[in-house]
């Protein structure tokens, strides 16, 4: 009788165990491809942890927003803003979202020092000027405009850093792009993203595992819900 008694126990073990197995593999092979594409960051070089809004390289357009793809061009990754590249340099992908940026068309060169105007050589001048202390060159045709840290700026002034290592350290620009709906969806267990469909309009999205929300996962992701 209790050899009987411990087979039956036996059994319905293995029977629990088979229908956890059962829903485990479930949750895995249901996995909303929209959540799955945006849940990966793109790495790009050194520069790991690019999230949303951007998107390009291995995220869809869906997993950000217009006017925030990004490139990776020789292993650097590369966003366009108002006509002009940016090198990302850094993300921080969590509250409150920045991203640390210099210009590419600067990196590690800039207006040479000494310019050659009507055949006469002339001296690169640069000033600071203003609370974001954009690097200035005045002599070079054009004047160029150029943001950098504030500890940067002060360390050009007292001569403890060059033009160069100013600028190429960049300077940092806040997201402040659906960061609270961003953050309930990821509350939530869902990963951020965007509808850019030009039939319909944009707006956020938050994808989960079994489905897109508006704002949050109606189900916390990675939890499985059995249907019997």
């Amino acid at each position: 009788m209790q050899i009987l008694l411990l087979q039956s126990s036996n059994l319905l073990l293995l029977i629990i165990f088979c229908f956890i197995s059962i829903n485990i593999q479930f949750c895995l092979c249901g996995e909303d491809p929209q959540y799955a594409n945006c849940r990966k960051a793109i790495n790009c070089g050194g520069i790991k942890d690019i999230g949303y809004p951007f998107w390009g390289v291995n995220r869809a357009s869906y997993c950000g927003q217009l006017g925030f793809e990004v490139q990776c061009l020789d292993n650097v990754p590369v966003i366009n803003m108002v006509n002009t590249s940016f090198r990302i340099l850094e993300m921080n992908p969590k509250n409150p979202r920045t991203v640390k940026v210099a210009r590419q068309d600067y990196w590690n060169k800039i207006c040479p020092r000494v310019c050659t105007i009507n055949g006469s050589d002339v001296s690169v001048a640069f000033h600071q000027t203003g609370d974001e202390h954009p690097v200035a060159n005045y002599t070079c045709k054009t004047k160029v405009l150029v943001p950098v840290f504030k500890t940067a700026a002060l360390a050009l002034e007292n001569n403890q850093t060059s033009i160069e290592d100013a600028v190429d350290e960049g300077f940092e620009l806040g997201l402040q792009i659906d960061n609270d709906q961003c953050n309930y969806c990821e509350g939530s267990g869902g990963t951020c993203g965007y509808n850019n469909t030009t039939t319909t309009q944009g707006g956020f999205v938050c994808f989960c595992r079994d489905q897109p929300y508006a704002i949050t996962c109606a189900v916390k992701s990675g939890m499985c819900v059995s249907l019997v």
